[in-house]
């Protein structure tokens, strides 16, 4: 009979260590350090210290206590090396999320929804689970500062406490965090801009300017500024929270993915992005005046869809910052580029298809005019290996 083996705040039964618990050279209780994540694996880390490679497509993620769901820096695609990671055996884990899909974001507010009765779909991948945010998101009372404060030397800093978790708000789900900067002009704030206004929150937190620490004028007088700020968005979409990333989608699929909401609202519209990477570059075509090595094809773009929240972190460009790819391209006499596979030395990592971009020669041949070849990217999923090893 199946039964439930892991849960929230319950471990993998025994024995849940894979790796060698034992120094270099000592006799080791399992026979790697070494695990192949697919393409939807997740591996939450044992309790203990250690040191983390992530292979070439794998994140680490921390398991929010805010949101309740799996987070990701936005430079997670570039982390590389050994990384120490301390675990205590639940909130820490690698992924391998290629294929899958990493965040939802509203493109349309809406309006009329209610939280009880809202719900999200996403159509295409299977096993993806998300919850719907209806408002709570912030704004500064009156559009201004309270007190714009006096004295400053560099921009304080604008601590913003979080939104209830999922067991303490009243809409059951919980929100997203808020953060914002404060702009300096003279010494005073000039304005406050939200980098996140976030979302859930059930009433308007009181925030607190701290002046910064590097602040060359902290022990001559500052005058504090202070802040209040009020609750937009009742009844609109604000947020979603993806709660399982669920199955990777098949290979140039991956647009192929939809969000729909069920409830009583009217207007709303979310979109998914997909992380995924470079599976293979094809030429299609032919380019002359390569010279005579082997031409790179790299990339631009390829990051999430930004949204309509114009000072949420997708939409300035702060939430995912994408890695390109590296394709070699072989070139044969002549410098000529014909239609061809090319080889994958790293598909980098993506929310979107980006767009393909050969490199030319460093050192063409003189009095050469370049034609360009046309490269098409296939995007999918990769399987990875990552290593794991005990840290003091």
């Amino acid at each position: 009979m199946s039964q439930i083996i892991s849960g929230p705040g319950v471990g993998l039964p025994l024995p849940q260590n894979l790796y060698p618990s034992y120094l270099t050279n000592a006799p080791v209780d399992t026979p790697t350090n070494r695990l192949a994540l697919a393409p939807g694996d997740v591996y939450v880390l044992p309790a203990g210290n250690w040191y983390v490679s992530l292979g070439s497509y794998c994140i680490l993620q921390y398991l929010d206590p805010v949101t309740g769901t799996w987070t990701a820096g936005p430079t997670a695609a570039w982390i590389g090396g050994q990384q120490y990671v301390k675990s205590d055996g639940f909130t820490v884990r690698a992924a391998n999320l290629t294929g899958c899909v990493y965040n939802i974001v509203p493109t349309a507010y809406g309006s009329g929804w209610v939280q009880a009765s809202t719900s999200l779909t996403v159509v295409g991948p299977s096993g993806v689970s998300a919850l719907p945010i209806v408002g709570g998101q912030l704004t500064l009372v009156g559009g201004t500062l309270t007190s714009n404060g006096a004295g400053y030397g560099l921009p304080p800093l604008v601590m913003i406490p979080a939104p209830p978790n999922a067991q303490n708000n009243s809409n059951g789900v919980g929100g997203i965090p808020a953060s914002a900067y404060a702009v300096l002009t003279s010494g005073t704030i000039s304005a406050i801009s939200f980098t996140n206004p976030g979302a859930g929150y059930p009433s308007a937190p009181i925030a607190v300017i701290v002046p910064n620490p590097a602040d060359p004028n902290i022990n001559t007088g500052i005058t504090q500024a202070t802040v209040a700020f009020s609750l937009v968005g009742s009844g609109s979409i604000t947020g979603a929270l993806v709660t399982n990333n669920g199955a990777p989608i098949p290979d140039n699929s991956l647009s192929n993915v939809t969000v729909t909401i069920g409830g009583a609202g009217s207007g709303a519209t979310l979109a998914a992005n997909v992380m995924q990477t470079v599976k293979a570059g094809t030429v299609i075509g032919t380019g002359l005046g390569y010279g005579t090595v082997s031409a790179l094809v790299t990339s631009v773009g390829g990051a999430g869809n930004a949204g309509t929240i114009t000072n949420s972190p997708e939409f300035l460009g702060l939430g995912f910052r994408p890695r390109p790819a590296q394709v070699s391209l072989a070139v044969t006499g002549g410098g000529t580029i014909a239609a061809q596979t090319g080889t994958i030395i790293d598909g980098g990592l993506f929310l979107s298809a980006p767009t393909a971009v050969v490199a030319t020669n460093p050192l063409p041949a003189a009095n050469v005019t370049i034609s360009g070849a046309t490269v098409s990217f296939i995007m999918g999923s990769r399987p990875d290996i990552i290593g794991i090893q005990p840290a003091p």
